[in-house]
């Protein structure tokens, strides 16, 4: 159940403080090649070009408009975008706790939030990860 997952955000600045996130999603992405020995039986490599993934927030204050603010002037005067990470806590249906790190995380606010009368506003903060590893 989504209740039983936690999300910290890390930038090259520091922690992230989104809050309200809303959920959380992340996808492998492979490169695959298909090869036809000459025994004709057709087989696929898979390999791993890293994980993409959003995350969509209430917006409750001006946490991402700033972050993506500081991004776009570093960006602007030559700075360059170091990545962060993003560590996923889980709580099983056992009770135990699984913890993956995403390394390598390039961040994208690719949703500022749709702004109308009496509605709430989400935005979406899109990553791409290097690599994702168990680390507990």
């Amino acid at each position: 159940m989504g209740r039983d997952v936690a999300v910290d955000i890390n930038t090259p600045t520091g922690k992230l403080r989104i809050p309200k996130i809303m959920d959380f999603d992340s996808k492998p992405q492979l490169t695959t090649n298909k090869i036809t020995p000459l025994n004709g039986i057709t087989d696929e490599l898979q390999i791993p070009t890293g994980w993409n993934g959003t995350i969509t927030a209430k917006r409750m204050d001006g946490t991402l408009d700033d972050f993506w603010a500081q991004w776009e002037d570093n960006y602007f005067n030559g700075i360059d975008q170091q990545r962060g990470t993003i560590t996923e806590t889980i709580t099983e249906s056992d009770g135990t706790v699984s913890v993956y790190r995403y390394e390598g995380v390039s961040y994208h606010l690719t949703d500022a939030g749709k702004k109308s009368g009496d509605k709430e506003v989400d935005q979406v903060l899109s990553w791409t990860a290097n690599r994702r590893k168990k680390v507990g």
